[in-house]
C-alpha cells in the first residue's frame, strides 16, 4: 500500500472545496426536508410502577433481594398477552397484539425497583391514555397472579407537549455531521482512488527522478470566459460612448445651424434699416450713431456664435475624457486577470509575453537544463511524453525559444512526422520538413530545410509530409549524420518527439541524443504511464535526465511577489 502524503491530501481537499460544501449542503437539505415534510410526529408517554417492600427492621435482605429478581420478570409481563389484550379491549382499540407492542418500551431502571413503561403514538392523547391504562392493568395482574399488592403506579404519565421524534437543532447537527463525514470520505476515496500524478515531489518520491522544474497553467476555460466577456464589455462601452458623442455633436450642429439662420435674418435686417445717405463723404450724426447701433447688434449674435462653439468643443473634449476614463477604470478592475493573459492565445509565451509566470517557468528550466548540456558535444535534447497531450510540442518550442534568448544559435527539429505541430505553433509552411530530407536522402541541402523564425537565433525543421514508414526513417543511418551536423553547427539542437506509450520513435531518438527530458501533465498522467515510461528507458539503457510537470496550479505563492519583480 503505498503511502499518502498528509499535504497532497490537504491540497486535494482545497482544490474539491466547493464539492465539499456542496455535498454537505445536500445532506443538511435532504435531512431538513425529510423532518419538515416527511417525517410524521410521534409523542411519547411514560408512567413508572414500583415494586415497594416493608422496609422496616423486621423485613430479611432476602426478600428485598427477592423483590429485585422479580423485575426482570415483572417487564417481560407488561408486554404480555394478557396485560395488553385486556388493554385493548378496554380501550377498544382496533390495532393488532404485534401492532401494539411496538408501541410499549418497558424497562428497569438500574439499582432501583422501579419499571418506566413508555408508549409512543401519532395522537398525543391517545399515547398518555395508553400508558396509563397499561400501568393500572399491569398492577391489577400482578395482583392475582402473585397475590402481590406491593406494586404500585408511582407516577402517571400526562399529556406530552411536542414530539418526541422532532427536534430540528438536534437533528440539523446531526445532519451536518452525517454531510461532513461523508463529504470526507467521497473527497478521500476520490483521492485514493486518482492515480493522476499532481506534484513534483510525488514524482521525486515514487521514482526518484529529477525535476528540471513545472510549468503553471496557462487559462483555464474559466479565464477564456471571462477575458471573453471583459472584451465584449468592453466594446458595448466604446460603442454606447461613441454614440452618445455622435448624438451630441449633432445636437450642437443644429443649434449651430439655428444660430447662423438667425445672424443670417439679422444681417438682411440691418442692412433694410440701414439705409445711409452719404453727402460729399461725410455721414450726419443720426447715421453715424445707427450705424455704431447696428453695429453694436451685430457683433451679439457672432459672440453668441463662438460661445456655442467653444461649448460644443469643451463638451466633446469632456465625453471623450469621460470614455477614456470609464475604459480606464475598466483595465485597472481587471488589471490583475490581464497580466496572465496571453496575446491572441499564443503558445509561444517567451516570445509574446516575456514577463509572465510561464515564462520564468521557462527560464528556470532552461536554466537547469543548460548546467547538464555544458559538456562537450553534449547539447541535443529530446523533448517526449508518456501519452499524447501532455504539452510536449508547448515545453519544445518555448524552451528552444529560451535558449535563442541567451544569444546561442537554437535549431528545433519536429521529429513527430506523425501529429507533429511546431509550424502550426510557429506559423510556418509544412510542405516540405524531416520527412521529405530523410526520405530524399538530401543531407547535402540540409539547409535548405531550415525555416527562420521571428525569435532571433532560433530555426525550425517542421515534420513535412506524414510519411508510411516514420520509425524507419528515424533510425536510418541519415538521421544520424544529419544530427551530427546540426549538432555541429548549432549550439542546441531540441527535438520534439512523439509520446513513448505505443510508438517506438522517441525509443530510437533517445538512443541517438544527449538528454532526454520527459514531459508530465498534472492531474492527467497517471503514475503507471510515468512507470511504464521509466521501464521502457531503462529496457534500452537511456537514463532519463529529468521531468517537467506541465500544467500546475501553484497554490502556494500569491501575485505580489511575481508583481515586485516585474
Amino acid at each position: 500500500m503505498e503511502e499518502i502524503n498528509l499535504r497532497d491530501l490537504l491540497s486535494y481537499f482545497k482544490k474539491h472545496l466547493i464539492l465539499f460544501i456542496v455535498m454537505v449542503l445536500f445532506v443538511v437539505s435532504a435531512g431538513t426536508i425529510y423532518s419538515v415534510f416527511l417525517l410524521k410526529p410521534e409523542y411519547k408517554a411514560q408512567a413508572t410502577v414500583i415494586l415497594s417492600s416493608d422496609k422496616s427492621k423486621n423485613t430479611v435482605q432476602s426478600e428485598i433481594n427477592a423483590n429485585k429478581n422479580l423485575i426482570d420478570t415483572y417487564t417481560e409481563v407488561v408486554k404480555s398477552h394478557r396485560v395488553l389484550d385486556r388493554v385493548k379491549n378496554e380501550m377498544q382499540i382496533d390495532d393488532t397484539y404485534e401492532q401494539l407492542v411496538k408501541k410499549v418500551t418497558v424497562a428497569s431502571l438500574k439499582d432501583t425497583e422501579i419499571i418506566s413503561i413508555s408508549v409512543v403514538d401519532r395522537d398525543k392523547n391517545h399515547s398518555y391514555s395508553l400508558a396509563n391504562t397499561i400501568a393500572d392493568t399491569f398492577t391489577n395482574e400482578i395482583g392475582q397472579i402473585y397475590n402481590d399488592k406491593s406494586v404500585n403506579v408511582l407516577d402517571r404519565a400526562v399529556e406530552p407537549q411536542k414530539p418526541h421524534n422532532v427536534d430540528l437543532v438536534k437533528q440539523e447537527a446531526i445532519y451536518a455531521a452525517a454531510g461532513i463525514v461523508l463529504a470526507t470520505a467521497v473527497i478521500f476515496l476520490m483521492f485514493y482512488i486518482d492515480r493522476t500524478i499532481k506534484t513534483t515531489e510525488q514524482i521525486e518520491q515514487l521514482f526518484k527522478l529529477p525535476i528540471y522544474g513545472k510549468i503553471r497553467k496557462l487559462e483555464t476555460e474559466k479565464q477564456k470566459q471571462q477575458r471573453k466577456k471583459h472584451a465584449e464589455k468592453a466594446a458595448k462601452l466604446e460603442a454606447k460612448l461613441a454614440a452618445k458623442l455622435e448624438k451630441e455633436q449633432q445636437k450642437e450642429a443644429k443649434k449651430a445651424e439655428k444660430l447662423a439662420a438667425k445672424l443670417e435674418k439679422q444681417e438682411k435686417v440691418n442692412n433694410e434699416e440701414l439705409g445711409v445717405d452719404y453727402q460729399d463723404g461725410e455721414e450726419t450724426g443720426a447715421e453715424a450713431a445707427q450705424a455704431e447701433h447696428i453695429t453694436k447688434t451685430e457683433v451679439k449674435p457672432v459672440v453668441e456664435i463662438k460661445a456655442v462653439g467653444r461649448k460644443i468643443i469643451a463638451e466633446e473634449k469632456a465625453l471623450q475624457e469621460k470614455l477614456a476614463a470609464e475604459v480606464k477604470a475598466d483595465e485597472a478592475e481587471n488589471d490583475e486577470f490581464n497580466e496572465e493573459l496571453l496575446d491572441e492565445d499564443s503558445e509561444l509565451v517567451l516570445r509574446d509575453n516575456p514577463k509572465s509566470k510561464v515564462s520564468e517557468d521557462f527560464r528556470t528550466i532552461r536554466t537547469s537544463l543548460y548546467f547538464s548540456l555544458n559538456k562537450k558535444d553534449s547539447n541535443a535534447v529530446l523533448i517526449t511524453s508518456s501519452t499524447p497531450n501532455e504539452g510536449k510540442s508547448f515545453i519544445a518550442s518555448n524552451l528552444a525559444v529560451a535558449f535563442a534568448k541567451t544569444k546561442k544559435k537554437v535549431l528545433l527539429v519536429d521529429c513527430d512526422m506523425r501529429l507533429g505541430r511546431q509550424h502550426e505553433i510557429f506559423g510556418l509552411s509544412n510542405k516540405e520538413g524531416l520527412s521529405n530530407l530523410l526520405a530524399e536522402s538530401k543531407l547535402g541541402e540540409y539547409r535548405e530545410y531550415l525555416q527562420k523564425t521571428t525569435v532571433k537565433n532560433l530555426s525550425i525543421i517542421t515534420r513535412g509530409v506524414v510519411p508510411p514508414n516514420p520509425s524507419e526513417l528515424l533510425d536510418s543511418a541519415i538521421m544520424e549524420e544529419l544530427l551530427e551536423k546540426v549538432k555541429q553547427k548549432f549550439d542546441y539542437v531540441i527535438l520534439d518527439g512523439t509520446p513513448i506509450d505505443g510508438l517506438s520513435d522517441s525509443l530510437i531518438l533517445a538512443k541517438k541524443t544527449d538528454r532526454l527530458v520527459l514531459v508530465s501533465a498534472a492531474n492527467m498522467t497517471t503514475i503507471e504511464d510515468l512507470q511504464n515510461s521509466k521501464k521502457a528507458l531503462e529496457s534500452i539503457e537511456v537514463k532519463i535526465s529529468g521531468v517537467v510537470l506541465n500544467r500546475t496550479v501553484d497554490e502556494r505563492r500569491g501575485d505580489n511577489y511575481y508583481k515586485y519583480y516585474n
